[in-house]
């Protein structure tokens, strides 16, 4: 375990609002990003952070980005050797939370049964309110074990956040949550501050490094290249388009499958660019004229999020009654897992700068009003100030109904008399 952060320790004595963000992380993705936001926009509010992050190489930026958001960092393996090795970290984790003191644990999990070990020793070292989001959801068909972990998991919280209603109802019919403790808070994302220069400079300076002509449409995704994003879709769709609109595919991100989608794109005649994993992401999504998303079966992608907060139209195959993606209004839905329906939406979109223009500043304006980090942290003090009471807010339970628009005044004001009020006892 070794410590490290670019804010002061969180276990001062006279802070007044303590919270630890624990990942049960094996890889960075888009919790890894929602949980450093959710860091600084807490720092923001004058809110102490310690962030527990594994010791993996493949987290050392995560790391990097969560002291440059103004958390205290601690590296301690929370997701390696199996169940038996985390019982024996188990003293190490124990003197840390106790260092800390801390108000909150809040644990973040893919999903599944992931954290119950960070959980339930929050709640024997501590007098910390526990909370555990799951950022996706249990495998359609979960084994019994599987399933008793969660039960234990779920009881040893105050309270379970979804990111989506989608993803709460397909986790309640797979493993029952506790009702009254479940919540679903959709994901946000920093507003950037765009300026159009900088803008400019970014599209010129990612296409010369890339070898992209200035004038070529880019369809474009930041996303780990792994199972179940649709990618081998997006490339079929991209050798599909390209002969009738000449444009690039710019994919930005890394994982196991990028060696077969590079012979996919070769065998198809489209090769696609591959940028690797950035952590410069702002300056790609400005290079882009289309942000595409194939993934079958998504939900609150931080990615999506992140691009139409920077006026990028995007296209997505799991348009649904919470997405930011309303359907011909913020961006275009295409149907999953056909990459011939999938072209039809791209070809429309390629050809016409016009709708292209319209879509992206009105996905740029959806996001501000209504996918803010800023609202999620008032939704998530919400839930934090509540959960030991088991009453949940009504606009963060998840069994309310889908909430396309988050953001609304009125629902706003609610959650900021609310969030005034967290961790003051």
């Amino acid at each position: 375990m070794r410590a490290s952060g670019g804010a002061a320790a969180a276990s001062g004595a006279g802070a007044r609002r303590r919270v630890v963000l624990a990942l049960h992380s094996v890889a960075a993705g888009g919790m890894e990003t929602y949980c450093i936001d959710l860091a600084g926009e807490y720092a923001r509010r004058g809110i102490s952070v310690t962030a527990i992050v594994p010791p993996l190489s493949e987290l050392d930026a995560v790391a990097q980005r969560f002291g440059e958001a103004g958390a205290a960092v601690v590296r301690m393996d929370t997701t390696g050797g199996g169940r038996a090795a985390q019982a024996r970290r188990l003293p190490a984790l124990a003197r840390l939370l106790r260092s800390i003191d801390p108000h909150v644990v809040h644990v973040h999990t893919p999903g599944g049964n992931g954290g119950i070990v960070l959980a339930a020793m929050a709640r024997l070292a501590t007098r910390a309110t526990v909370v555990v989001t799951e950022h996706d959801v249990p495998p359609a068909h979960p084994g019994w074990l599987r399933r008793l972990v969660q039960f234990a998991t779920d009881r040893a919280v105050h309270a379970t956040i979804a990111v989506s209603r989608r993803n709460a109802a397909l986790r309640a019919a797979r493993s029952s949550p506790r009702r009254s403790t479940f919540a679903a808070i959709l994901n946000g994302v920093p507003l950037p501050d765009l300026n159009g220069a900088e803008r400019r400079e970014h599209r010129a300076a990612v296409r010369a490094e890339l070898g992209i002509a200035d004038d070529a449409i880019v369809i474009g995704s930041v996303v780990r290249l792994a199972d179940g994003k649709g990618l081998p879709d997006l490339i079929e769709a991209y050798a599909m388009l390209r002969p009738s609109r000449p444009c690039e595919l710019l994919l930005v991100g890394d994982g196991p499958l990028r060696p077969q989608l590079a012979a996919l794109a070769d065998r198809l005649g489209a090769p696609a660019r591959f940028a690797g994993e950035r952590s410069d992401v702002a300056r790609f999504l400005d290079a882009m004229d289309i942000f595409a998303l194939a993934v079958p079966a998504g939900s609150m992608s931080i990615a999506l999020l992140e691009a139409m907060a920077r006026g990028v139209p995007p296209v997505i195959t799991f348009c649904g009654p919470e997405e930011a993606v309303i359907d011909g209004e913020t961006g275009l839905g295409a149907p999953p897992s056909d990459p011939a329906g999938l072209a039809v939406v791209l070809r429309r979109l390629v050809g016409d700068a016009a709708l292209r223009e319209r879509l992206g500043v009105a996905a740029r304006q959806h996001v501000q009003e209504h996918f803010s980090m800023a609202r999620v942290a008032d939704d998530v003090l919400a839930v934090y100030a509540a959960a030991r009471r088991r009453r949940l807010p009504a606009h963060v339970r998840a069994d309310a109904p889908p909430d396309p628009r988050p953001g609304d005044a009125a629902a706003r004001c609610a959650r900021d008399v609310e969030g005034d009020a967290v961790l003051r006892a």
